[in-house]
């Protein structure tokens, strides 16, 4: 074959790979979507999904409103520093987000932290989580650092959903997730983050 062909296919096949990705991250034609009170619900629903063996004192919200009760909490993206501390964001990433909430461990996020993140736009959803990523493999943890992080997309990118961890917690996490929110929520990143 002519290698100008070969490399023409070969582009054809990465386009549309690419494609397919960006069709699966924003939620497809016919993807189920569920309806949410807040972006807090959006956690919460995973959260009354766990075991008692498997609940841990946990915090959701921020400095300013936190929430105890072992239940996610809004974060006030006015506080730009603040929430970006506790999101692990950027003012880049948050730039994108309408409405925030968080749900850690509330002695150490290396065991468990999570956050659900309600978008400005769905179309900016895989820049956030690139950015996202980035932010959040490259911070220099104290104490240890988290072994695993996940990202989904939730209703077709209209909500980015992440957890870090030990990898118990976050499989954990991942599995619930599933099961709350079904075909509304796409994995899109698994990776470890071991030193």
């Amino acid at each position: 074959m002519n290698k100008k062909i070969i490399i023409a296919i070969v582009a054809v096949v990465v386009v549309a790979a690419i494609g397919v990705g960006a069709y699966f991250l924003i939620g497809g034609a016919g993807a189920q979507k569920m309806e949410f009170a807040d972006t807090p619900d959006v956690l919460n629903k995973v959260i009354s999904t766990y075991a008692e063996d498997k609940t841990f004192f946990a915090m959701g919200g921020d400095g300013s409103t936190p929430v105890d009760e072992g239940k996610a909490g809004l974060v006030n993206l006015a506080d730009k520093e603040n929430a970006n501390f506790i999101l692990h964001t950027t003012d880049e990433i948050l730039a994108n987000v309408a409405e925030a909430a968080s749900y850690k461990h509330a002695m150490n996020e290396n065991i468990f932290a999570s956050a659900a993140l309600k978008l400005n736009d769905a179309k900016s959803a895989e820049s956030l989580i690139t950015s996202l990523k980035t932010e959040i493999s490259e911070t220099h943890w104290m104490c240890g650092a988290p072994e695993k992080f996940v990202v989904f997309s939730v209703n077709g990118g209209e909500y980015v959903v992440y957890s870090f961890g030990s990898a118990d917690n976050v499989d954990y996490f991942k599995t619930q997730l599933t099961t709350a929110l079904g075909e509304s929520a796409v994995l899109v990143v698994e990776e470890s983050l071991a030193q």
